[in-house]
């Protein structure tokens, strides 16, 4: 199965579970991890995996920490239903002489809660960013930006 751009499955009822928190000061720890074409990332994708990642000289396995933004809310629109919560990140850097990346997992290294379960959640996945191709980067720093974090663009909105 190729990458697949979506939010994770699992990660939808961790949302409901508390296990992720998305405070942007005293809340969960994210990463991005790269990962080749080769790679099987979707809906299905529950946690990270170091299985097609991208091994190169000056990447470190499993990615790189993410500043988080926060998480804000929209109001109701006048004739809208509803309103959206969201949060998106700032702008990371994978300063390396060579990377070849089709797509990326954010992942929670940190989860606040426990599985469904009850029991304790490893590196636990949110969604999965599908680049659209192989993207190099070649003596130069790979560089991933995030949208404007608002309503109708983060990169996790829930309405």
């Amino acid at each position: 199965m190729p990458i697949s751009q979506t939010m994770c499955t699992s990660f939808k009822g961790e949302v409901l579970l508390g296990v992720h928190d998305f405070r942007a000061t005293g809340g969960d720890t994210f990463k991005i991890a790269l990962y080749t074409s080769a790679a099987d990332l979707g809906a299905q994708t529950t946690a990270y995996t170091a299985t097609n990642e991208v091994q190169t000289p000056g990447y470190t396995a499993g990615g790189a920490a993410l500043t988080n933004l926060g998480v804000s809310t929209s109001s109701v629109q006048s004739g809208a239903s509803q309103g959206t919560g969201f949060t998106s990140f700032a702008t990371v850097s994978f300063p390396s002489t060579y990377i070849t990346a089709a797509g990326a997992l954010i992942y929670n290294s940190t989860p606040s809660a426990n599985g469904a379960d009850n029991a304790p959640l490893t590196n636990p996945a949110v969604c999965v960013l599908d680049f659209g191709g192989d993207k190099s980067s070649n003596n130069n720093t790979f560089t991933i930006t995030f949208p404007v974090n608002n309503a109708s663009t983060a990169i996790i909105r829930i309405s």
